[in-house]
């Protein structure tokens, strides 16, 4: 592992796109474009009437979308661990600061694209403009004033963009059994995966992967986009920041990488049905984005967002968005994050009041984050050396099990968190520990023992009984 703080990374980006009233899910087309990247403001739009516009705040030092950690009474599901004396819970709190130095991410310059009223039926959301700025782009053109320049912003910004860059690398090095979330595109159909990779079952029914250079560097450069599906499953970096968003964002998500040379579009006008946060890692791509939010139009609107993305830029794409994006006749990689912020238990609420013929309002946000504190999603990742031997290293690295962050009580015997479907009883005596291991950052055991206000052998003790009872993750 680097330095990378994949934790802060996502929740500066998270911070410069929105607020907690506007992520999720994505309200409008919002670009944000770090210190040293050539971004120009947009003509905008007037907002829908009664549209929920909201502007974009300019990133806030150690400030996430939300508090990770805040309180609730679940109910309790089946399934409990008690520790002994020394095991512990941590009371909610805030989302932790983001760390300072290598890795934070500083606003530049952050547009807001507010949503033109879409069809009926499309859940189209406005953003507020900000003051008229100075950037060009015409009478109606917005910005946000960049902050006081800070020398170390630029480099903090390229340093997270290399090391995903990296990761993109290694994917690419080593498909091994994961071969099938490659896809090469030309002209908007799949190429014929045999011409391009090489495969082959042995040694155990073991599938071994490899890909043909010759053909698919010839392909990339004619235009041709390759498609790496959950990039996330392939390297580590990209995982770390792919589960940083779910637990920042409250939703399940996933990352695809795109890599072309030419200067088409692969996949011309089309929408998701998701959102996405798209990261520019690499060379430059045009992306032309519909202002009309929630619009599955096969044209886009006149108004539409029109931008040159450079490393480093961020762009926020609702669902249901029709937009087009291609290449500018260089080597581009760029990553899209797509998540569903409370999809499915939407679904289950609506669908419940529908047997019930009763009318289904938008369930409560407490609500949701409780009943996904009890859905048993887990992190990838095994405990196997600390489970069973109790032992840690200084660069073992320490992180809470859920995709999701638990909910937390108080009770008379203690303290009770509620996460992947289980309701673990903890003694109170280790809640600052168990508070900072629950944010959801990764932590190795040095950083942790300095950061902890407990005696060595009752952090290795927490530290075990967390791996041993799956609430904890610990690697190395």
């Amino acid at each position: 592992m680097t330095g990378f703080d994949a934790f802060a990374y996502a929740q500066h980006l998270l911070t410069a796109l929105g607020d907690a009233d506007t992520l999720p899910p994505a309200s409008g087309v919002r670009l944000y474009a770090p210190a040293g990247a050539n971004a120009v403001s947009t003509a905008t739009a007037p907002a829908p009437p009664g549209a929920n516009g909201v502007s974009t705040p300019a990133d806030a030092a150690g400030s996430g979308p939300w508090g990770a950690n805040a309180v609730s009474t679940p109910s309790h599901s089946a399934g409990s661990a008690t520790a002994g004396a020394n095991a512990v819970s941590t009371p909610p709190n805030p989302a932790a600061p983001a760390e300072s130095g290598a890795n934070a991410v500083s606003t530049s310059v952050v547009l807001a694209v507010p949503a033109v009223p879409a069809p009926p039926g499309a859940n189209g959301v406005s953003a507020r403009p900000d003051p008229p700025g100075s950037a060009p782009g015409g009478a109606n053109a917005v910005s946000t004033p960049p902050p006081a320049a800070d020398p170390a912003e630029p480099r903090a910004n390229a340093f997270g963009t290399q090391t995903l860059l990296n990761g993109v690398w290694s994917a690419l090095a080593r498909p091994g059994a994961l071969a099938t979330n490659f896809r090469l595109v030309e002209s908007g159909r799949q190429v014929d995966r045999s011409r391009w990779m090489r495969s082959r079952v042995g040694d155990g029914e073991v599938l071994h992967t490899t890909l043909v250079p010759a053909y698919l560097h010839s392909a990339i450069e004619r235009g041709a986009t390759l498609v790496i599906s959950h990039i996330e499953a392939l390297d580590e970096h990209v995982m770390l920041l792919c589960e940083a968003i779910e637990y920042q964002l409250h939703a399940r998500a996933w990352v695809n990488c795109y890599i072309t040379a030419g200067d088409a579009s692969a996949f011309d006008v089309h929408s998701d049905d998701h959102d996405a946060l798209i990261l520019q890692l690499l060379g430059r791509k045009h992306w032309q984005v519909d202002t009309r939010v929630g619009a599955r139009s096969r044209d886009l609107a006149p108004d539409s967002l029109d931008r040159i993305l450079e490393p480093g830029t961020c762009l926020s794409v609702p669902r249901d968005t029709a937009h087009r994006v291609s290449g500018t006749g260089e080597l581009t990689v760029h990553l899209t994050i797509g998540y569903e912020p409370f999809a499915d238990l939407r679904e289950e609420a609506h669908a419940a009041h529908e047997l019930l013929g009763t009318s289904a309002p938008e369930p409560d946000r407490e609500w949701l984050a409780t009943r996904l504190a009890m859905r048993p999603d887990r992190r990838a990742g095994a405990s196997l050396r600390s489970a069973l031997t109790g032992e840690v290293s200084d660069s073992t690295r320490i992180r809470w099990a859920s995709r999701f962050p638990p909910r937390i009580r108080t009770t008379d015997d203690g303290l009770v968190v509620i996460t992947m479907g289980r309701r673990i009883r903890l003694d109170r005596r280790l809640a600052a520990t168990v508070d900072l291991l629950s944010r959801g950052g990764a932590l190795t055991w040095r950083e942790l023992a300095a950061r902890s206000d407990l005696p060595a052998a009752d952090l290795r003790e927490l530290v075990r009984f967390g791996a041993r009872n799956d609430f904890l993750i610990c690697e190395g």
